[in-house]
């Protein structure tokens, strides 16, 4: 009876708030990835803070907390966008964001061109929910994986690649609607 005791002894001790701080680079990329402002982002981070404090019941272990940080951090910021109804415009600025330090500077008529694209992904935007949202920014804007991404919002890999192919689906068929290419 010893031995469980010693092994006890050489099992490593952690917090809650030692994971959190473990995780805060990696929940701060989640936030500016599903386009929060900085202020905004601090906010969420903060509620998802106070969340792990309040949680009932001891944490199983550091893999397990991190992934709930993460899932609820997503859901945390989908919320704020839901109340704000700015998830839209924030996405697609940092895409244009993207697709702008990607190109060569571009003659004015490029510009035009642009703006219908980025005008086309907005519309094809705001026809996704929560469900395939949460999915498309965590692979497009944090390069996790099917699996990673399953085990973050507690689905099932396979559930991640079908809302994935939805969300694609749907905003291709918004953009062959306007005459562009996906």
């Amino acid at each position: 009876m010893r031995l469980p005791e010693a092994a006890d002894e050489t099992a490593e001790k952690w917090t809650f708030e030692q994971v959190y701080q473990q995780e805060l680079g990696r929940l701060r990329r989640i936030v500016a990835g599903m386009g929060m402002r900085a202020s905004d982002g601090q906010d969420v981070l903060q509620e998802v803070f106070l969340a792990g404090l309040r949680r009932p019941g001891p944490w199983r272990d550091k893999v397990g907390v991190g992934r709930w940080l993460i899932r609820v951090t997503v859901n945390r910021c989908i919320l704020e966008f839901r109340r704000r109804k700015q998830f839209q415009r924030s996405a697609l600025k940092i895409l244009e964001n993207r697709a702008q330090s990607n190109r060569p500077s571009a003659g004015p008529e490029q510009h035009v061109i642009r703006a219908e694209e980025l005008e086309a992904v907005r519309d094809g935007l705001r026809r996704l929910d929560g469900t395939l949202q949460g999915p498309l920014v965590l692979r497009y804007f944090c390069d996790f994986n099917a699996t990673q991404i399953g085990e973050i919002l507690e689905l099932k890999p396979a559930t991640v690649r079908s809302r994935l192919r939805q969300a694609r689906m749907i905003l291709a068929n918004e953009l062959m609607k306007k005459g562009i290419e996906p």
